[in-house]
């Protein structure tokens, strides 16, 4: 756990940083970009026993690598689970370079760039998102679901698109996004929900929604198949049954309150014209929630759902940015960082995130 928790006293010093140097201009630009390096080097250096499913992508990278060119279709090892189309192209180019290792220097080029780049173009506290980003535990979660990290970080580029109603160039990345880990699809109904006003009378629509797919599952699932082209029917468990997935909701719940409390700090006669402005944010979070939700019922549903959770990052110091007291944005800024700090260090004491730990570079092992 030392690594771990080195990483996260320099991420509170660099903010110590951030906080002496506000005067420079750029100076927030600098240290995220210091930290991501950070980030980066220890998810491309990690070991193959390090994270539950890094095994699995380096079985597929060197399994892919024998496999000829015109076979990459028909590529199929259930061992080490399926994978789309896109990401064995993806492995395949990389084989060129032979080294176990590339694959996961590869994944961490893609996970802690695409991340970064959001926190560039969308956040207004970017230290803050980056320290959210390894405090909550999204690095570390992103060190076994590598693909679909990444692929959830690609298609948070596309809110601009949404906002401005190009509805072409969002299809365009969500079927990019779908060659790399087809849960992308989730993300397609955001675009046409985006476009409803949140107020009371949607709340209770919404809650009626809910309760017409939870009485009417099977039904629901059914519909759900017969939509979904049959390469997605994978998605669907028929089962119906819990998935257990505990951690899960407390991480979502943890993440809720923090919002809550950051917008109860924001000035009452304020709160509804920042709901309207961030009508796409909002309804982003009701999604997530009904995810997951949903996937207490069937685990399809935790494919989706995983897909915003990290938007947590850009979400929480935006809404800050909404506070027009400046004591006030300060004390819960820290009280933020304090909150993200005493909860990583409770889950890693309680929770090994994903077989992280302990850490291990690769050219030290055994």
């Amino acid at each position: 756990m030392i690594v771990y928790y080195s990483i996260l006293v320099y991420l509170l010093y660099l903010g110590v940083i951030k906080k002496l140097s506000e005067k420079y201009e750029k100076s927030d630009e600098l240290i995220v970009a210091i930290a991501a390096l950070i980030l980066f080097f220890f998810a491309a250096m990690r070991s193959i026993r390090v994270g539950a499913d890094t095994r699995q992508y380096i079985g597929h990278f060197l399994m892919l690598s024998k496999t000829n060119w015109m076979d990459l279709g028909h590529y199929s090892y259930n061992w080490y689970g399926e994978l789309e189309f896109g990401y064995k192209v993806f492995n395949k180019l990389l084989s060129v370079f032979g080294h176990q290792q590339t694959i996961t220097i590869a994944n961490s080029v893609l996970q802690v760039g695409l991340i970064t780049i959001v926190i560039y173009k969308q956040s207004k506290d970017k230290w803050l998102s980056i320290f959210l980003y390894f405090s909550f535990c999204f690095y570390q979660t992103a060190l076994n679901l590598t693909p679909s990290s990444f692929v959830s970080y690609f298609l948070f580029l596309t809110l601009p698109f949404i906002k401005d109603k190009k509805l072409m160039k969002f299809l365009i990345f969500i079927g990019i996004g779908m060659l790399f880990h087809t849960s992308a699809i989730f993300f397609l109904p955001l675009y046409f929900l985006s476009k409803i006003d949140i107020n009371k009378k949607t709340m209770v629509i919404i809650g009626g929604v809910y309760g017409l797919i939870l009485a009417f599952f099977p039904l629901f699932i059914k519909i759900l198949t017969f939509i979904l082209p049959k390469k997605y029917s994978s998605y669907i468990d028929d089962s119906h049954k819990r998935t257990g997935n505990t951690v899960e909701i407390l991480v979502l719940v943890v993440q809720i309150l923090a919002i809550v409390f950051c917008f109860l700090q924001i000035e009452k006669k304020q709160r509804k014209s920042v709901v309207r402005e961030n009508n796409l944010i909002v309804w982003m979070l009701i999604y997530e929630i009904l995810l997951y939700l949903l996937s207490l019922n069937s685990s399809m549903f935790q494919r989706g759902a995983f897909l915003f959770t990290p938007y947590f990052v850009i979400l929480l110091p935006n809404l800050i940015s909404y506070i027009s007291d400046e004591n006030r944005k300060k004390l819960t800024t820290l009280a933020m960082v304090g909150y993200g700090t005493a909860l990583y260090i409770l889950r890693v004491m309680i929770n090994n995130v994903g077989k992280t730990m302990p850490y291990e570079f690769f050219f030290n092992m055994r």
